[in-house]
């Protein structure tokens, strides 16, 4: 009708002015890392993206995510998706046993996406961002050996999506137990003392009732976790020379390398730069149900070059920090 008004009246009678277009730019912190660069970081690292449905099947659900009830659809399309996803892990390994049933023995893929909890009217959807592993670590060459992928190349993914978002921030790794994962290979991911998701092998007994007859390995992290990064900050650098002092303990085979390394940072104090784990030793020499933990000690000053008696100073403190705090005995 008001085409028809217009024909009529007469196009070229119609007044004309410039379409007004308010220019609203939305600020983007420099806090937040865009989920485009965790994309290209698994990218880099080997891994495919994925796209799976957020309608998942009740029986791996239970399996996958057995302490969140997942919400039933009132009409699902099929019975492989009759609930709402709780966790993105269950689409990721329909995909690896997809994968696996073609003859593909090397599958890495993440996914970016929600998951679901709750009931109708409590409904919390949470964007996170989950990975699945299996089969050779690395594609065959004739330089490599072949080898498994294993629970510490996963957790090298994890952390370095957590080093885009937590430098300077303390992060941890805590072996926890998690209904899906295997109770020997699990661990529950700490940022800021605050639990932001999970990583570890799936339990051979699930893996097992799936017919996956490989190792696999998964991860979920709350995308929450990479919005309020620490911005990089300009820091002088020592003119002075560092020193090392490694240091060599018996721990309790419970005790894990973390802890111990927390215990010599706080007892270092401000000289200390940096402490590396380089050796974990058990067998001869060592009693059992322990292990011997080696790390090195980065020791460096900002105004003076540390003297010998500074250096042995701060290491006997460590020394009698760790006794007291975890049991640990010096390693001759």
């Amino acid at each position: 009708l008001v085409e028809e008004i217009a024909r009529i009246y007469g196009y070229d009678r119609l007044p004309t002015r410039r379409t007004a277009l308010p220019a609203s730019i939305p600020a983007e912190s420099e806090s937040g890392v865009a989920l485009a660069r965790l994309r290209s970081l698994l990218v880099d690292h080997g891994y495919y993206e994925a796209i799976t449905y957020s309608f998942v099947s009740e029986a791996l659900q239970s399996r996958l995510d057995p302490d969140h009830s997942a919400l039933a659809l009132a009409n699902p399309l099929s019975s492989d998706m009759a609930v709402m996803r709780s966790s993105l892990w269950p689409g990721l390994v329909r995909a690896v046993m997809h994968n696996r049933n073609r003859q593909m023995a090397r599958v890495r893929l993440f996914e970016a996406g929600l998951r679901f909890r709750g009931q109708i009217g409590d409904l919390a959807q949470t964007p996170v961002i989950a990975g699945v592993a299996t089969g050779p670590a690395h594609d065959q060459h004739w330089d490599q050996p072949d080898r498994a992928v294993d629970f510490f190349d996963i957790k090298g993914d994890v952390e370095a999506l957590l080093a885009l978002a937590a430098p300077g921030r303390p992060c941890r790794f805590e072996p926890e137990k998690h209904p899906a994962l295997h109770p020997g290979q699990s661990a529950r991911v700490y940022l800021d003392d605050r639990p932001i998701g999970w990583l570890g092998a799936l339990h051979p007994g699930q893996a097992r009732a799936l017919d996956l007859d490989v190792g696999v390995y998964l991860f979920e992290l709350e995308q929450s976790a990479f919005q309020n990064r620490t911005l990089p900050a300009f820091e002088a650098i020592s003119r002075y020379p560092a020193i090392r002092r490694d240091l060599a303990v018996v721990v309790a085979e419970s005790v894990t390398a973390e802890s111990v390394r927390l215990c010599i940072e706080e007892a270092a104090g401000e000289a200390l730069q940096s402490v590396q784990l380089f050796d974990v030793y058990r067998g001869k020499g060592v009693s059992e149900g322990c292990k011997s933990i080696a790390m090195g000690l980065i020791l460096q000053d900002y105004s003076r070059t540390l003297t010998d008696e500074e250096v042995d100073r701060i290491q006997q403190g460590v020394v009698r920090a760790l006794a007291k705090t975890l049991d640990a005995e010096l390693r001759e």
